[in-house]
């Protein structure tokens, strides 16, 4: 016994002196509940969750494309656009709106039918029968390495670990269980509850147990899906299949059997490829079972030490590009996750949970977002259910945006390639209808809510379906992506033509402002995110469409696309396009460009609305910030536009109005706060978003502390701390050449942080740079190889580079 409890002492000890690992002394036994409790891991095809008490240990498993819905739920699925044109309702509809200042657009309205929503595949379950002795048992995930482990001893004696790592390089989880003693008969089955015999069902084989379903019977056939895990390590046994048990495969106890291994694969017939007019919109590829065999069969010829070693080395190589550096002053690696969560005061803090934070948010989301993955979703990659909240689609009003802010500047600007693949293969083709069957244009077009199937066209309530600007707001991101890796080929062979598209779309659709008649262009018609009327030029779709264009010519010449009549006419046409900077009576920034003697002022002091759509400018994006030229103002230097924006921000609240207590918005309104250079203000919300919305496994949930689970939280906080640490505003393109460009270092470092430091923070133009400060948040020093680049710390001092 004294060697079990040395071996545990140890376990903690190595626990409390890890600044990156989530842990418990409670196993995860309330599957109702697993999502305020499991800790997270993914490879981006695969999310799992681990939990069940010692002895009878499940992994939830999802795989990216398991989807209801679409063209595998009805065979004329178009997407949501309509069968017939309907652009032809839009000059009546314009000409109301700029008659009577708001209007509507019912006739452009469609549905969500067929939509279809995200599901759980279904259960790994691992039971050997074994209690753990009371006190001995912890779980924790290995932020540095990715990996989840389990310790604990029996009444005899004997210590267990179990772990859990998904791999990207062998495209499996695995799943390893090593003893002290000789391994007791282990039972390997899948289980899926939610669904009848007739759509799921399990078999096992020599070695291997698989899941296989289909969404539905049909006609049409649904999608098909499919787990399999193989067993590895067990050559002095041989496995048993029980049919009569679900498909459960038995690992006999054999003396001298210590360690096995599970590797995990799971997949679908979606295929992205197949979302096209050429094939029918059908997104239905080929049976997943053939390439899962041969996938985990290749796994499984590797040694578990092997995989292991692979999976850590990929992992590793995104989560050490960057690094951040906080204080640990209350000793906090020494208490348990929950508890540290539980005690979290926003009227305090603590500087190890705010670190832990940032760490878990670059974790999930390069668990969730890969090469060869779709995007990560509103629950990133991990659902329990069969219909999860919202679809845990893409929403692309500011959750789908939030959840990639932090990737450029912390080094993670590769795993975005699912991005771009699924906003080429998903939203362009059907995107194309779009804009001609409602809009009568060229290019392409999408709303706030699509799923994987090309869902391209408005929903139900214009509130908040009425969103055209989606797609402008996400070739932000597309900039971005250039600005920070400078790779011309990316740019001229997926960027630029995604950029392109959108910019088309928006030439036919702007409109001289005839209700003030000042010549400037705006939009008609357009609902500002998720509040207010149907009216014309929202301040949101203003400032999108404004660095929209501004990009484009930017890049046009970039690609060859110098001398093109599109950059010309968008270059005469920006000139006139209103910027989307009005100002209120009481000093804020304008949402909608109404008068307000209207009978209803939507501009009122104090609407603490959940969004900030009309502070876009201020951030993410640029407009309302850079410095002044043709096509940009200077509010970061302007008293007048920072004054408005801070006055729109305290009018907004901080995150808890009547229409929601999500963490998503507090995160907003702390990145806003940290480009003020407002320390206190910044901290203040990102301390508040902790205290109401983070939960005992560091998950974000969207009301308060209760479900559901919403990823974007989780993402936008590590897009805040970012913030708060750097602004480089500036699109190195802008500059002209042989001007020194600033970059303002820890522009809201709270004293709280004080003395720690930051490694490789990406730079706009290609570089990089190392920094610390003292214990009152200001930066004292910094290296970096990046030219044409003047740093200084936030009160405009010139930081001297080592």
């Amino acid at each position: 016994m004294f060697l079990v409890c040395w071996y545990l002492v140890l376990a903690l000890l190595a626990t409390s002196s890890c600044s990156k690992i989530l842990w418990s002394s409670s196993p995860v036994t309330d599957y109702s509940n697993i999502i305020q409790e499991t800790y997270l891991l993914g490879n981006g095809k695969i999310g799992a969750m681990p939990f069940g008490r010692p002895g009878e240990e499940k992994i939830v498993l999802n795989v990216d494309s398991l989807w209801s819905g679409g063209p595998f739920s009805v065979e004329n699925y178009t997407g949501g656009n309509p069968t017939e044109r309907k652009d032809k309702y839009l000059h009546d509809i314009r000409s109301w709106i700029f008659q009577n200042v708001t209007g509507n657009v019912s006739n452009l309205l469609g549905s969500g039918d067929n939509y279809g929503t995200y599901q759980v595949l279904g259960n790994l379950s691992i039971s050997h029968n074994n209690d753990a002795m009371p006190g001995t048992y912890q779980r924790n995930l290995d932020l540095d390495a990715g990996i989840y482990t389990t310790n604990y001893s029996t009444y005899a004696g004997d210590l267990y670990t179990t772990s859990v790592f998904c791999s990207y390089p062998d495209q499996v989880c695995v799943y390893q269980i090593n003893s002290t003693a000789t391994l007791p008969e282990i039972l390997v089955r899948f289980e899926n509850q939610f669904v009848n015999r007739a759509l799921a069902s399990s078999v096992c084989g020599e070695g291997y147990t698989r899941l296989q379903g289909i969404t539905q019977a049909g006609p049409p056939e649904g999608m098909k899906y499919e787990g399999f895990a193989r067993v590895i390590g067990a050559e002095e046994s041989s496995t048993k299949c029980s049919q009569k048990d679900n498909g459960t495969l038995v690992v006999p106890l054999t003396p001298g059997l210590r360690s096995i291994g599970i590797v995990i694969g799971a997949g679908t017939n979606y295929d992205p490829k197949k979302g096209n007019a050429e094939t029918n919109f059908s997104f239905q590829g080929e049976d997943p079972s053939l390439q899962l065999q041969a996938m985990t069969s290749i796994a499984a010829s590797k040694a578990i030490e092997k995989l292991k070693e692979r999976h850590v080395e990929d992992y590793q190589g995104l989560l050490g590009a960057f690094a951040l550096e906080l204080p640990d002053p209350r000793g906090s690696t020494k208490v348990e996750t929950s508890k540290l969560f539980s005690s979290y005061q926003s009227s305090s803090g603590d500087p190890f949970v705010e670190s832990l934070l940032f760490d878990y948010s670059r974790h999930l989301l390069i668990s969730s977002s890969r090469e060869n993955s779709l995007p990560a979703n509103l629950q990133g990659r991990w659902s329990s259910e069969l219909s999860a909240a919202w679809s845990a689609d893409y929403h692309a009003n500011i959750n789908l945006q939030m959840n990639y802010w932090a990737v450029e500047q912390t080094g993670l600007g590769k795993i975005q390639e699912g991005l771009w693949q699924y906003m080429q293969d998903t939203w362009v083709p059907r995107g194309r209808e779009t804009a001609s069957l409602l809009y009568g244009a060229l290019g392409w077009v999408v709303h706030n809510e699509m799923n994987i199937f090309g869902h391209t066209a408005m929903k139900e309530d214009a509130q908040w379906a009425n969103y055209p600007a989606s797609a402008a707001w996400m070739m932000q991101h597309v900039a971005d992506h250039f600005s920070y890796s400078q790779n011309i080929t990316w740019l001229r062979t997926i960027g630029y033509p995604l950029i392109k598209g959108v910019s088309e779309f928006w030439l036919s659709q702007l409109q001289e402002d005839r209700y003030w008649k000042d010549s400037t262009l705006v939009v008609n018609p357009c609902n500002s995110p998720e509040q207010g009327p149907t009216t014309f030029g929202c301040a949101h779709y203003q400032q999108t469409i404004h660095q929209l264009w501004a990009n484009v010519l930017a890049f046009g010449p970039l690609v060859g696309e110098s001398g093109s009549a599109l950059l010309k006419y968008i270059s005469s046409r920006l000139f006139h396009l209103d910027k989307g900077l009005h100002f209120t009576s009481w000093g804020g920034i304008k949402e909608w460009k109404m008068p307000e003697s209207l009978g209803q002022v939507y501009d009122y002091r104090n609407n603490t609305h959940r969004h900030l759509s009309h502070l876009w400018g201020w951030y993410p994006g640029l407009t309302l910030v850079s410095p002044s030229s043709l096509y940009y103002l200077s509010g970061y230097t302007n008293r007048t536009i920072q004054d408005a924006v801070r006055t729109s921000l305290y009018s907004r609240g901080i995150g808890n109005g009547p229409d929601a207590n999500a963490g998503w918005e507090k995160v907003w309104r702390a990145a806003c706060w940290a480009r003020l250079n407002d320390t206190e203000m910044a901290y203040s919300e990102l301390k508040y978003a902790i205290e109401q919305n983070f939960v005992g496994n560091a998950l974000s949930m969207y009301s308060g502390k209760k479900v559901p689970f919403q990823i974007d939280a989780n993402f936008g906080f590590a897009g805040a701390v970012l913030a708060m640490l750097v602004v480089d505003i500036e699109e190195p393109h802008m500059t002209r050449k042989g001007e020194i460009r600033i970059v303002v270092l820890g522009p809201a470092i709270p004293g709280a942080w004080g003395g720690g430091r930051v490694r490789s923070l990406r730079l706009r133009g290609g570089g990089s740079v190392d920094f610390g400060w003292d214990n009152e948040g200001v930066v004292t020093w910094a290296k970096s190889l990046a030219e044409g680049l003047r740093f200084v710390d936030k009160f405009g001092k010139i930081i001297t580079l080592e």
